[in-house]
């Protein structure tokens, strides 16, 4: 081979490394593909008897009762698109009285992947495929700090090729990916046991969106008046600048409290995807309150509420380091304090994007 043609060889192969290389440094964010904190059934659950066993939904959780002794698992599943070809993370908290498993990756009780926790804290990594019963992991696989009448949080992780198991944060096994043999995610029982879920969370790994380009220079648009905050439901269509101080007018809390409603969500999944695709925005999350109820009081959930708010973006792949969070209570009301619409005009958390 020639020289020359030798450099263009070694050319080609350099270019390719180094596009391999920045092809696998692609930045992945989690995307939420499941929230479920069992507080209705608008995703379906098995509920009443499936085969020996019983499913319940009740008071946050979802539970499965076998009420025989036979050794015959019994798997409730919903639907949950995961892809084969991307990594994701499975997270719930668990508790069983004697044997059952969170099942994932799948189709039905013969082809289903199952982690879970026996009473004398051995750790179940096992399944079935094609009615087969297989072990992931050595059925002696023990994890400390397990809580036998409480909850432990489970958590499992694919990356690539593996599976990485988690038992309340410390990791207690590793397998090979062995693929999905469906999209069901889902609780086991058997052996007359009571095994029972809560807060089930699924993510999916996906490329990060390009940033967006930069806005063309020009003259910032005027700031809304002191008295009035831009509604973030439109604002959110397009990208976000700094200096923005937006309402969002279509999130709710539980009266009094800091807890979210559920009617809250689709907004909130809007402002977590603008930010997603703003990576380099930095916003400050503002809580305020009306005058009713003492002073302390409304302080207090004022910050409490963005909070709140702050945590559900994490959730939905927003870094934490970029979120600020403030409390005014009730010192910057927009609105006179003398009429129920009014203070339901106060009671609002804004945002400002802060860079």
């Amino acid at each position: 081979m020639t020289l020359p043609r030798f450099r263009r060889v070694a050319l080609l192969v350099l270019a390719a490394l180094l596009s391999g290389r920045l092809a696998s440094a692609q930045q992945l964010v989690p995307r939420l593909l499941l929230d479920e904190d069992f507080q209705d059934n608008r995703r379906n659950w098995p509920l009443g008897e499936l085969g020996n066993a019983r499913y319940e939904l009740k008071h946050g959780e979802y539970s499965g009762e076998e009420y025989t002794h036979n050794n015959r698992q019994r798997v409730a599943l919903i639907q949950v698109p995961l892809r084969a070809d991307r990594d994701f993370d499975i997270e719930a908290e668990y508790r069983t009285n004697n044997v059952g498993t969170l099942a994932w990756g799948a189709r039905d009780e013969y082809n289903m992947q199952l982690f879970g926790i026996n009473p004398d804290k051995h750790v179940s990594i096992c399944g079935w495929q094609r009615g087969t019963f297989f072990w992931g992991a050595p059925e002696s696989t023990t994890a400390r700090g397990i809580s036998q009448k409480g909850w432990n949080t489970l958590r499992l992780e694919r990356r690539g090729g593996r599976v990485r198991y988690f038992i309340n944060g410390e990791q207690v096994a590793e397998t090979a990916f062995a693929g999905l043999w469906g999209q069901g995610i889902g609780l086991e029982t058997n052996r007359s046991s009571t095994a029972r879920l809560r807060r089930l969370r699924v993510w999916q790994l996906e490329p990060a969106p390009p940033a967006a380009p930069a806005p063309v220079a020009a003259a910032p648009p005027a700031a809304p008046a002191p008295t009035e905050t831009a509604d973030a439901a439109e604002a959110l269509a397009t990208p976000l600048h700094a200096g923005q101080r937006l309402a969002l007018r279509n999130v709710f809390f539980v009266q009094g409290k800091p807890e979210l409603l559920g009617t809250s969500k689709p907004e909130l999944a809007r402002l977590a995807t603008a930010l997603n695709g703003q990576p380099a925005l930095r916003i400050r999350l503002e809580g305020h309150t009306d005058n009713q109820g003492p002073e302390e009081k409304n302080q207090t959930l004022s910050e409490q509420r963005a909070e709140a708010i702050k945590a559900f973006l994490v959730k939905y792949g927003v870094a934490a380091a970029r979120l600020q969070t403030a409390g005014y209570g009730s010192t910057r009301p927009v609105a006179a304090n003398d009429s129920e619409p009014n203070r339901r005009r106060n009671r609002r958390v804004e945002f400002v994007v802060v860079e």
